[in-house]
Formats: C-alpha cells, structure tokens, sequence
C-alpha cells in the first residue's frame, strides 16, 4: 500500500491530507491526525455559514437574526423547515440563531 494522496480533490490540512479516517490508507503509519480533520472540517464549514449569512444579509437585506421578538420556537420551526429543503449550510445557519438565544439549555451560550 502506498502514501499516494496525488488525487485528493478536497483541501484538509492534516498531516497526510486525508479527509477522514475512512477515506485514509496511511493509518496504519499513524500518520492521521482525526482532531486536525475535525477542526478543519468544522473550519471550512463555519466559512461556508459565513459567506452564506454575509449573502443574505447584503444581498436580501435580510436582519433580525438576534431580535427579542424572534421567539426560539419561531427559530425552531425555521430549522426544521429548512432541514426539509435540504441545504445543510441554512440548518446550521439556523441552528446557531437558536443556540445563541437559547442561553441555559445544554450547549447554549454561557454553559
């Protein structure tokens, strides 16, 4: 088995650029690292919340993301909705509007 990653198509800096554990055939050195995979997974999918949040934002005029007047069940019914449509950047998106109004509940702001 060779350490040949030449046809690797995504961009995780790891040490031996795989992905994931399951797409790694160099494991079996040692070689990696799945809390890198993680955090730069985790890195490009914030960026991808960003850029998508930034959009709506400039191009819609969309706001209000953080009104007292936006109840977190009315948040919850947006997520679950948007969970049905498929884009898994909006879910996220959504689920961080309720995580940041929802201070106390297990993962929230503050715990």
């Amino acid at each position: 088995m060779t350490r040949d990653h030449r046809y690797r198509t995504t961009d995780f800096p790891v040490a031996c650029n795989c992905r994931s554990a399951g797409e790694c055939s160099c494991h079996m050195w040692g070689d990696f690292d799945e809390v890198a995979a993680l955090n730069a997974m985790v890195d490009a999918f914030a960026a991808e919340m960003k850029a998508k949040l930034e959009a709506s934002w400039r191009r819609k005029g969309k706001g209000g993301w953080d009104s007292p007047n936006w109840h977190p069940d009315q948040i919850l019914a947006a997520l679950r909705e948007h969970v049905d449509k498929g884009d898994p950047i909006d879910v996220a998106n959504f689920a961080a509007f309720l995580w940041n109004r929802t201070p106390g509940r297990d993962g929230g702001p503050g715990e």
